[in-house]
């Protein structure tokens, strides 16, 4: 086979661009950080960590999730601890009154009750940053009529979970419950034990107005306490949901942090090893380039060599 001049300019340009375009490929994933830029460049690797990058969006929207129900959550025990506060400052001041009380400081004891059950029907009436009302269940009305004082029976009983991890749901909304008709259970309202929380407030105040202060150191102490124990068992369970949900956000973010490192690992460049080849490249080009010059210098002037003069 014969070996023409042009043979060794094509070899050189042929070279020259397969060298021009790696030194672009290199300088690309160095300026970037990514190693990968198509799927042509690795594709088994781009699989993976396109893989990856799907894995990580997931942990993404269980992270938003549990963020979510982290406000919700704690949401719910703000609201239970506070009432809590009230229900045992009921059982205090019912613990104060005594046989031989007279009736204005019984009256006293009435006013300071009655307010509690403002702070109560405030506290169970309040609404989300979304306008609805917290513990009404799903029916968005007051679980207290504000204006009655009474149980709004048009609540319901009925609660919402978050999912924060897969198969992992946690209760993020609490329902107030009512007597009825129809009776809903809820943080006022237990069927199991007829034990009403605004009843026995209410009951506690009239007592106290009234002057009877055989009803406050007896069955209002009694249903007050109650009422307190139920309050408690909703600081606990609310609690609970709490930690449910710190505990899920700190697996995902440590899952957040392996999954990036894992992905980092696969696309990012490695900077060292790819400037050294960057630098041999050039190195590696500037040599093609010198003599690919000399090789096309020497084909012209054969071809001069070889012209016939006249």
């Amino acid at each position: 086979m014969r070996v023409t001049s042009n043979t060794y300019t094509n070899l050189v340009i042929s070279s020259s661009q397969t060298e021009q375009q790696q030194l672009a490929l290199l300088q690309n994933q160095i300026s970037t950080g990514n190693s990968i830029q198509n799927p042509s460049d690795n594709p088994e690797l781009y699989a993976e960590a396109a893989q990856d990058q799907t894995t990580l969006s997931q942990l993404d929207n269980y992270t938003s999730a549990a963020n979510t129900a982290t406000t919700l959550t704690e949401q719910n025990n703000t609201a239970m601890t506070s009432l809590h506060q009230i229900v045992a400052q009921a059982g205090e001041y019912l613990a104060s009154v005594t046989s031989n009380m007279s009736s204005t400081d019984m009256q006293n004891l009435g006013t300071e009750m009655t307010d509690l059950v403002s702070e109560l029907t405030s506290i169970v009436n309040q609404k989300g940053s979304d306008g609805n009302y917290l513990f009404g269940g799903t029916s968005n009305k007051a679980p207290i009529n504000p204006t009655t004082g009474d149980y709004n029976t048009g609540t319901n009983g009925e609660t919402t979970s978050i999912e924060v991890e897969p198969g992992n749901s946690v209760q993020t909304s609490i329902a107030a419950g009512s007597s009825g008709p129809p009776a809903t259970d809820g943080f006022l309202y237990d069927s199991a034990t007829g034990t009403d929380v605004l009843a026995a407030l209410k009951q506690a105040a009239s007592d106290l107005n009234s002057g009877n202060a055989t009803a406050a150191q007896g069955a209002d102490v009694t249903a007050v306490n109650n009422a307190l124990n139920l309050v408690s068992s909703y600081v606990g369970s609310t609690a609970a949901n709490m930690s449910a949900v710190s505990l899920a956000t700190t697996r995902l973010s440590a899952q957040t942090t392996a999954q990036s490192n894992t992905l980092n690992n696969l696309v990012q460049t490695n900077l060292p090893a790819a400037s050294v080849q960057l630098q041999q490249l050039e190195s590696q080009y500037q040599a093609s380039l010198e003599a690919g010059t000399r090789v096309m210098n020497l084909s012209i002037l054969n071809y001069i060599g070889n012209v016939t003069t006249t």
